[in-house]
């Protein structure tokens, strides 16, 4: 129930993104209505007058890109220019506050010099009285040495005037100047001064007479120029240059509303463009420009309408809900364990969504591009050839509804598909890939030549090298499918636990490490696998059904006997260990084997399907042997217990598919058909030996959920009798050589 539900919301979702591709598809689009860049199929006129939108537009943006050129606006501001000569003033004032206090200071210091002055003129009159007194007193006879008075003074006066400190002044000024330019500006004789601060005051009012955005390079050259003709002093010249620098601005601000107002008034200049009734707006066989698109649009000539879209829609899905159902119930009734087990419905609703995903985005490219032969021939790989062809025919079909198919197309997939499908079955040897591949390739590409020669045979005639094109093209296709698909094997494997015949072969591969266990550990067991393995697979080919994985499953059946090998008739070649055991515990070691062989089978990876045929190579079957030497024990006691059979029996399900019931079939009428050859029974009993076998497997109900019909089974037993047969024939007799027979005497 869990599983049907599940596989139920697979196929809605399916049918939903299907619908969804269809609809916003290239198909769908071209049948609602016409395109730019198409040919239009017949001669459209204007029903009515309407506006062109489109050159309306052209036009709109053609006066839109003019007003988006357009200068800003900028307008004089008047108190800027007042800024600048207050700003002016505020340095020219500055200055000549400097200026007074270098004269102050220029005073100090000649009145300091003066005093100075004063005092060496006295120190040179007392220094002279003194020596005309020492004169008098050296003639009266007094010692020089005993004669004092002042010092003698310097022969010339001497006077060091301070420096004026012009950085302690000059440091807020405002206007960055060099030390000479700041000594030229200080000791300007007032005369120059005025005229100084008069050519500034003249050169800013000539400067900002014309009302500027930006102090560009041709106001600085201005003032350069001018003031090199009006100042000869270069530090002068170089100072006032470097004041109206930097009083200077800007006194044009940008007007944002006249701006909005002039760019809005330009942008609305432009023409709007209207077509008359009965106006041409594209003639048959013309490609549908923009243009002529939008004033069909306008004139609501592509809007959707019942009779030529919606019911057209309705159909598709119709049809593409009958080609899904259809391919649901193909696999329904001829591949049942897709419906049972959800990995593998997983695995073909993600196979079909993916390619159908791929195919919706490259809708626009030649159908010789598209995916669709990689998807048939990974069904035909992971399930089988039978159910590839068939989905590769619904594929096709509801593809073409997505890509806008054509016939080429349809012809195309069709065949192509059918034989991916049958060449899939030779991908099983690796040394067959290439050769797969080149036969892909060949075959794509006489397909594609063939179609084309049949429906556009000019091209043979004025297009030879297309012709050429196509064929490469489609071989190409054709070889990357298969080395695609196969390359993607592995996958599809890890992900959904996929079988694919490569799988199954490696997993027989004798190599293989539990293969290698059974051979040491369990000869006879291996050997009856063998047996088994062929068995099932003989019967496999001549029912129809997977004979790798009957074959894998033979092979792997017995696995879990490697827990206890000599508790099991093919091991035992001594005495039997059974005889001590009782015989409830002898069944418990029996049901072992298969609890342990999928202990085994997870341990080692193997895949569902092996797991299954483990579980089910018994059934529920009962262990007659034990059940009737537990039913001899008791009847030997005084007081026997009733035993019940459950007890005796394998608590697993029975068998689910063809191949596991091919398994559990070829199991027991190996293990009989040797025990009685063992006795010395005639081959010609073995024919009834196994029909009977198999007619109680399905009179008892083991065979009931197998899928097996009564066609299979009578087939089945033929192949078993064919296989045995063959193992057990008789040989002639030859006659002993005498001195041969004395010897063995």
């Amino acid at each position: 129930m869990r599983n049907r539900l599940i596989n139920t919301i697979l196929i809605m979702t399916a049918y939903v993104l299907t619908c969804l591709a269809i609809f916003t598809g290239s198909y769908f689009q071209e049948a609602l209505a016409v395109n730019v860049n198409q040919v239009s199929p017949v001669r459209v006129v204007a029903t009515r007058d309407v506006e062109n939108t489109v050159a309306t537009q052209r036009n709109r943006d053609e006066a839109a890109a003019r007003a988006a050129a357009l200068p800003p606006v900028f307008a004089h501001d008047p108190t800027i220019d007042t800024q600048i000569f207050v700003n002016l003033y505020t340095i020219i004032y500055r200055l000549d506050e400097i200026r007074l206090e270098f004269e102050d200071w220029q005073e100090q210091q000649s009145m300091l010099q003066l005093a100075a002055y004063t005092q060496w003129q006295q120190q040179v009159a007392a220094w002279q009285q003194h020596l005309i007194q020492m004169g008098q007193l050296i003639a009266e006879g007094v010692d020089e040495d005993d004669i004092t008075g002042p010092e003698q003074p310097s022969e010339e006066f001497e006077f060091e005037r301070d420096v004026f400190p012009l950085n302690e002044h000059f440091t807020n000024f405002g206007v960055r100047l060099s030390n000479n330019q700041q000594i030229a500006l200080i000791s300007l004789s007032a005369d120059d001064f005025d005229n100084f601060r008069y050519i500034l005051h003249s050169t800013t009012e000539n400067t900002i007479e014309t009302p500027f955005e930006t102090v560009n390079e041709t106001i600085l050259l201005f003032l350069q120029q001018n003031l090199e003709f009006l100042l000869q002093d270069v530090e002068i010249m170089q100072a006032a240059y470097a004041i109206l620098v930097e009083v200077l601005m800007p006194n044009m601000i940008f007007n944002e509303t006249a701006d909005t107002g002039q760019r809005e008034a330009m942008a609305a200049e432009y023409l709007v463009v209207y077509l008359q009734q009965d106006q041409l707006i594209v003639d048959a066989g013309e490609v549908i420009s923009a243009e002529a698109y939008a004033i069909m649009q306008a004139l609501g000539m592509l809007e959707s309408e019942w009779n030529r879209d919606i019911i057209p829609l309705i159909g598709i899905y119709i049809l593409v809900a009958v080609v899904m159902l259809t391919c649901c119930w193909f696999i329904r009734l001829y591949r049942t364990q897709i419906a049972r087990r959800t990995k593998e419905a997983l695995m073909l609703f993600s196979l079909y969504i993916g390619v159908l995903l791929v195919l919706w985005t490259m809708g626009s490219l030649s159908y010789y591009f598209m995916p669709v032969l990689a998807f048939t021939m990974l069904i035909a790989m992971l399930v089988n050839t039978r159910t590839a062809m068939v989905l590769n025919l619904g594929f096709t079909f509801i593809a073409y509804f997505v890509i806008e198919g054509t016939l080429h197309y349809i012809l195309f997939f069709v065949l192509t598909g059918s034989i991916m499908s049958l060449l899939a079955r030779y991908t099983i040897k690796r040394n067959h890939i290439m050769a797969v591949s080149v036969f892909a390739a060949l075959f794509s590409a006489i397909i594609a030549v063939a179609i084309s020669l049949t429906l556009e045979p000019h091209q043979v005639v004025y297009s030879p090298n297309l012709l050429i094109n196509l064929a490469a093209i489609a071989a190409l296709n054709g070889f990357l499918t298969v080395i695609l698909s196969i390359g993607s094997l592995p996958v599809w494997e890890a992900v959904f636990g996929m079988v694919t015949p490569i799988k199954l072969m490696d997993l027989t591969n004798p190599t293989n490490p539990l293969m290698r266990r059974l051979t040491i550990e369990a000869p006879g067991t291996y050997h009856h696998s063998l047996i088994v393995a062929n068995l099932a697979e003989t019967a496999a080919y001549d029912i129809n059904a997977n004979p790798h994985i009957a074959r894998a499953g033979g092979y792997y059946h017995d696995v879990g006997k490697l827990k206890h090998p000599q508790y099991f008739a093919e091991n035992i070649t001594g005495l039997n260990p059974h005889d001590a055991l009782e015989p409830i515990n002898s069944v418990r070691i029996i049901v072992s084997h298969v609890e342990h062989g999928l202990v085994l089978a997870t341990e080692n990876r193997l895949p569902q399907i092996l797991h299954d045929i483990i579980r089910e190579h018994h059934g529920t079957g009962l262990i007659k042997f034990f059940y009737h030497k537990a039913k001899e024990l008791e009847k030997a006691k005084d007081s026997p217990a009733k035993l019940d059979k459950k007890d005796f029996s394998y608590p697993f399900n029975i068998p689910q598919s063809k191949e596991s019931a091919l398994v559990m079939l070829a199991d027991g009428v190996e293990a009989t058909v040797r025990s009685m050859m063992a006795n010395g029974a005639d081959v010609g009993a073995m024919d009834t030996l196994i029909s009977k076998m198999i007619k109680d497997r399905l009179t008892d109900g083991s065979l009931s959920d197998s899928n097996l019909s009564i066609k299979d089974v009578d087939a089945v037993a033929n192949s078993f009798y064919r296989v045995l047969k063959g193992m057990y024939h008789e040989r002639i007799p030859y006659p002993d050589d005498p001195a041969v027979a004395v010897e063995r005497r």
